[in-house]
């Protein structure tokens, strides 16, 4: 089992209650359909284990789960804290609303709040600095809010929230970039969309400042595997004030209407917004917030489809070897006349 989160990378930590798989703080287990995530507790998402090392923790999941006092539940989902402090969520069979809003809902009800936090603080920084200034004797009261106004405004035109690479090589994205990404209809295209994403033609990490900005910023079209991880890198960012629990909820119906990823694509490729300028535009940044958070969660679940679909296909080739392997058994042990007769048969066939 890997030791850091698939999305942000960031430890999934380790737990001293299943001996048998003994990373993560927080597991989630779904007994009847054979499935164990780690719940990263930094960025929330949920991180598929593999097949092979699912069984035994499932079962010491379910028993530790079923003996611990302190749990809360519905008919879908369960919680419950173990005395070592790892959490457990037990999942029955929910329903996709209810189980996509107890799983993402935590998610954007956190960037929601630091959101409003920030908010405040800045409004309470501004209207101290504004009232108390002439009482000391201070001049220029506004320095320190143009100053901030400076300094967001640096980090938006100049740090990288993601980085990409096209058939031209990489590029980047700075955070003034996210809110123009457009989803646009392609019928040549995976899927029936494409992405159009400007871009700074240069390879730095996400998190450092690039100098020489200037706008406005070339596009390239990204399309297939390469938009959706456009889109896993891009989201985030777009929907990074988060939202409440009722748009969480309509953001669910929405992807629960769509259906997969492809659809709910688009679906924002055919929806109209509206830019700064009041012209129609398909940017992601102006698109309803609904629509925008359903896209968000069909990109992240798109990356455990893949990883399902990867099981499939390692239970396959086993299948495959085993098949093989069988084959050769018989050979050894089938009487020669019991070979020749099959093989009559199966030519005649």
């Amino acid at each position: 089992m890997y030791a850091t989160c698939l999305f942000c990378h960031a430890p999934l930590g380790a737990n001293e209650s299943i001996e048998r798989f003994p990373v993560g703080r927080r597991l989630a287990f779904d007994a009847a359909k054979g499935r164990l995530w780690v719940v990263c507790v930094v960025c929330r998402q949920w991180n598929l284990s593999p097949l092979e090392e699912r069984w035994e923790a499932i079962e010491a999941a379910e028993r530790l789960y079923r003996d611990t006092r302190l749990r809360v539940a519905t008919d879908q989902v369960g919680l419950a804290r173990l005395a070592d402090g790892t959490e457990l969520v037990r999942i029955g069979r929910p329903l996709l609303p209810e189980f996509a809003a107890w799983r993402y809902g935590g998610r954007f009800s956190q960037r929601w709040r630091r959101y409003i936090k920030h908010t405040a603080l800045l409004a309470t920084a501004s209207g101290s600095v504004l009232a108390l200034g002439p009482v000391l004797g201070l001049g220029f009261t506004s320095l320190p809010i143009n100053l901030w106004a400076f300094l967001q405004g640096r980090v938006r035109d100049q740090r990288v929230v993601a980085r990409l690479v096209d058939d031209a090589g990489p590029l980047v994205l700075v955070e003034g970039h996210v809110d123009a990404v457009r989803i646009v209809v392609d019928p040549e295209a995976p899927g029936g969309w494409r992405i159009s994403v400007p871009h700074i033609r240069r390879d730095a990490g996400v998190g450092r400042f690039v100098k020489g900005a200037v706008w406005p910023f070339p596009r390239t079209e990204l399309r297939g595997d390469a938009a959706v991880e456009a889109a896993r890198q891009i989201l985030p960012v777009v929907n990074r004030k988060g939202a409440r629990a009722r748009t969480v909820d309509d953001a669910v119906r929405l992807l629960e209407q769509s259906g997969d990823l492809s659809a709910t694509f688009a679906r924002a490729a055919q929806t109209l917004g509206r830019d700064g300028s009041g012209d129609p535009s398909r940017d992601v940044g102006h698109l309803p917030a609904p629509l925008r958070l359903a896209l968000e969660m069909a990109a992240h679940d798109d990356v455990e489809r893949r990883a399902m679909e990867g099981e499939l296909a390692a239970l396959a080739a086993a299948w495959k070897e085993a098949e093989e392997v069988a084959a050769i058994a018989d050979d050894l042990t089938l009487p020669e006349r019991i070979v020749a007769r099959l093989e009559r048969l199966g030519g005649g066939a």
